[in-house]
């Protein structure tokens, strides 16, 4: 790609959803004896070759997600607190080469409580991390679960950006589809998480912490009416959750922030923007997870949408600078 223009020419993206995958931490998975089920994909692990493809898209800044589909906890605790702290700081060094330019988000052990109190402090005084990266679920346990309130309070107390990035369900590899899992099931994990969190009332109790869904949300804004039903009698109740989030599901929708990775289309947008206040949707490109030609066709189709032609700046770079203050402030 080098010397090429794409279809970002001329654009000034901050990409909230670049993967990267570095030595240290896949030489972590092995140690916790787990293996790696993401594609063979490229894994942007030179950080000058990363900010000339970055030239390409017409990405000004990225903020790094360091994680493969294989996670961060394989059920040993102290393995798992050992890679976030490996991998935060190798990402910290990684992105000091370009530090105008690239900033990531730090993994932690959840659902480890206590080890994820621990990284969040370390990676965000220390390592400097720009937010926390956290799968949908780790060993069955979904972001949202009540036993880890505590988690959430801290974040809640530090105004913490929080990317969320879909993991393997665990009941996938039991469905006798053969079509790639995360093809369907990677929108449908982050709906679960954003319902998780409203039901369980993180996103009432926690209002400060900046929760930045993948994908657009995953299929959250097509069935923001059908979550009304939580507001119906509650099977788990009483209390039901009428009673508990008296103000109901709809207020909460549009507090998520959204990036819109594999969703740069009219139908994907258009549904969006009926959820979304404009101030909560950033550009994300996925790459290197996606081949170069999907990245491509979704930023030529969000040059030209007539869905994003009045907020197009905000979601080109002022709505991320707003998060992520190494980018500069906007305009």
């Amino acid at each position: 790609m080098a010397g090429e223009q794409g279809p970002g020419a001329g654009l000034r993206f901050i990409d909230v959803h670049h993967h990267c995958v570095l030595p240290e931490y896949e030489k972590a998975i092995v140690r916790s004896g787990a293996a790696d089920p993401s594609r063979p994909l490229r894994k942007n692990s030179d950080p000058d070759a990363l900010v000339e493809t970055m030239g390409y898209f017409g990405i000004d800044g990225a903020v790094v997600n360091p994680l493969s589909v294989a996670g961060v906890h394989h059920g040993d605790d102290a393995n798992a607190r050992y890679l976030c702290e490996t991998t935060g700081e190798a990402m910290a060094k990684f992105v000091s080469r370009h530090p105008t330019k690239l900033g990531f988000f730090a993994p932690v052990p959840f659902p480890d409580v206590d080890g994820a109190l621990k990284q969040a402090a370390y990676a965000l005084d220390h390592l400097k991390a720009d937010g926390i990266i956290m799968l949908t679920n780790q060993n069955g346990v979904y972001i949202g679960d009540p036993a880890a309130d505590a988690f959430y309070a801290e974040l809640d107390r530090r105004h913490a950006n929080v990317f969320v990035h879909p993991a393997r369900a665990s009941f996938v590899d039991d469905l006798t589809l053969k079509m790639w899992g995360p093809i369907v099931e990677y929108p449908f994990e982050t709906t679960r998480i954003a319902a998780n969190l409203i039901y369980n009332e993180q996103m009432r109790k926690y209002p400060n912490i900046r929760w930045i869904l993948a994908h657009a949300g995953g299929c959250l804004p097509y069935i923001s009416l059908r979550l009304k039903l939580m507001e119906e009698q509650d099977p788990n109740g009483p209390p039901d959750f009428k009673d508990r989030v008296p103000e109901g599901v709809t207020p909460y929708i549009g507090k998520f922030y959204f990036d819109t990775a594999i969703s740069g289309s009219r139908a994907a947008m258009a549904s969006l923007r009926l959820v979304a206040p404009s101030s909560q949707i950033m550009f994300g490109s996925d790459w290197p997870y996606i081949h170069r030609q999907y990245v491509d066709e979704q930023i030529a189709n969000m040059r030209d949408m007539p869905e994003l032609a009045d907020i197009f700046a905000q979601v080109e770079r002022e709505n991320a600078q707003q998060l992520f203050p190494r980018f500069g402030a906007s305009s």
